[in-house]
């Protein structure tokens, strides 16, 4: 993982505060350039993970400006001080998604109604600076979908070397022989959950990643015909 030097800056770095009351998280980030992403809770840690499978994300950035409400400028630094009625907003992530920058919020569903009408005034001012704004909440990932993020990534990260081998001998079969319960499809092949991770990567098997849970290895899979769709979880609208 490169050092922090060479991480993208930050408007505010969650991992180094103090008298947070409870700990910060940090992930080394593939997508981008394998830098360290800082976090600030589990959720914003599966929402990293959910953005670097997400073939729509080109990249991304943590704690990335600061937005002064009053005159609607971007700061590259949260100011330590404030000026007369100035309101500062730090947003979770940024998020290139096919060329389109979008702002993201993270927070727990039982705060996203309580704090409604301060999102919809901050989605008005970021649509007048040319950008989106979403909030995710725990709702928007699935439990099995968030289990099934923090199995995927790190086989990625540790294995990316072997995933075109391992999807070599499903990529020569005939669609319907990659249709079926998983461990029929994958019968002979060992380690089964190995072959399995390849054909999701590469777009050659896929199953429902919200509804089951990968590591029980006991679902249907089917031929994805080389989309990563079963990825796309996230809603950027």
């Amino acid at each position: 993982m490169k050092t922090d030097a060479l991480s993208p800056s930050h408007s505010r770095d969650v991992a180094r505060r103090t008298h947070r009351g409870r700990k910060a998280f940090v992930m080394c980030s593939p997508k981008n350039g394998r830098v360290e992403i800082r976090l600030e809770s589990r959720l914003e840690q599966s929402v990293a993970q959910a953005l670097e499978l997400d073939p729509r994300v080109r990249s991304y950035r943590t704690q990335p400006f600061t937005l002064e409400l009053s005159s609607g400028r971007l700061l590259p630094e949260r100011p330590k001080h404030r000026e007369g009625a100035q309101t500062f907003y730090t947003p979770d992530f940024v998020v290139d998604v096919n060329g389109l920058e979008v702002v993201v919020e993270v927070k727990p569903e039982a705060l996203v109604e309580r704090h409604r009408e301060w999102f919809a005034h901050l989605k008005g001012h970021f649509l007048a600076l040319g950008q989106r704004f979403v909030v995710i909440s725990e709702t928007d990932l699935p439990a099995p979908y968030r289990r099934n993020l923090q199995l995927i990534l790190p086989f990625v990260t540790q294995a990316h070397s072997h995933l075109t081998g391992w999807a070599a001998p499903l990529s020569v079969r005939a669609p319907e022989q990659l249709r079926g319960p998983v461990n029929h499809v994958l019968a002979g092949l060992t380690p089964a959950n190995y072959y399995l991770g390849a054909g999701l990567l590469l777009g050659v098997l896929r199953f429902d990643l919200c509804e089951h849970w990968l590591e029980h290895m006991d679902f249907m899979v089917e031929p994805a015909f080389g989309s990563l769709g079963v990825f796309e979880v996230l809603r950027y609208e």
